[in-house]
């Protein structure tokens, strides 16, 4: 079997770039607040500096979670999103403390809070305040949504053997795929702590380089997890009719064909009632490529 290397060709299909998808699938501009008015809310108590309804310290700039309330695309620009968040600290002053503005790699957003997931209870409070609150009789935030927030990082910043670097080097392909082939999360274990699993999925990538293999590391801190992928593909790597992966995608699977979860194989279980029945092995995956 050939293996493919990195010395071989490090993006599968770089020789062919004419043959990728490109695109761009952010569009959504929200534009609130046409003309000002008196403002009445359902929390009548005012929001203390930094911090936001609950009381707690909004972080300005990292990742973590908070409640979009504006979207403006590239062409609008950090400029239009500051506009908008200084607009709102004037005609909706409680909420002010709370604001932040976020370069994300679709564009720039404006939120509310800063949360520590999907399930944090003061996150679902503060949008029922932030839903309550109106202008002219009007909902002000009747689309406001909790997202996870990942601030865009800087090319330069991003080293060659992190799944972002892909996403430097291929800025304008709208979709790529990579093989997801080991993973590291606790899962509320207490057993892989941040840190830890960071470096391991770090030094595995490292040492499949070492051995020629186009690997690359990706830390999902918002489900806090990290993963390791080989390859990088484009949208041929599935046929769409058929659900057939491509060879490129074949040979990589043929090499990692098990998941590996923390160091051991993930087993789809013949009875998820009774594990003691065991399973097989699950295998590698085509995940897609993320922005940030």
């Amino acid at each position: 079997m050939n293996t493919p290397t990195a010395s071989e060709g490090m993006l599968p299909g770089e020789d062919s770039l004419s043959d990728l998808d490109f695109g761009d699938d952010w569009a959504a501009i929200e534009q609130h607040l046409n003309r000002g008015g008196s403002t009445t809310s359902g929390n009548s108590g005012r929001s203390r500096d930094g911090v936001d309804f609950s009381g707690r310290q909004v972080v300005n700039q990292g990742p973590g979670f908070g409640i979009v309330l504006g979207s403006f695309g590239h062409d609008a620009g950090r400029a239009a999103a500051q506009e908008y968040k200084d607009r709102l600290a004037v005609l909706v002053p409680e909420v002010a403390p709370g604001l932040r503005v976020s370069t994300v790699a679709e564009g720039t957003l404006v939120s509310y809070g800063d949360y520590s997931g999907w399930k944090d209870p003061a996150a679902k409070e503060d949008l029922n305040r932030l839903r309550d609150i109106t202008i002219n009789n009007k909902q002000v935030f009747r689309t406001a949504i909790l997202t996870e927030i990942k601030p865009k990082r800087e090319s330069d910043q991003i080293a060659e053997d992190e799944l972002l670097w892909v996403r430097v080097k291929y800025p304008d392909i709208r979709v790529l795929y990579t093989l997801e082939v080991a993973l590291w999360g606790d899962f509320e274990s207490g057993n892989w702590p941040a840190q830890q699993r960071r470096s391991a999925a770090a030094k595995y990538a490292r040492s499949l380089r070492s051995q020629g293999i186009p690997a690359f590391y990706y830390h999902d801190e918002g489900r806090n997890m990290s993963m390791v992928t080989v390859g990088v593909f484009d949208h041929t790597a599935i046929d769409a009719s058929s659900g057939l992966k491509s060879a490129q995608v074949e040979r990589f699977m043929l090499q990692f064909p098990q998941r590996m979860v923390n160091g051991e194989p993930l087993l789809e279980l013949y009875d998820v009632n009774d594990p003691a029945k065991g399973g097989v092995p699950q295998p590698s995956r085509l995940v897609e490529v993320p922005r940030s």
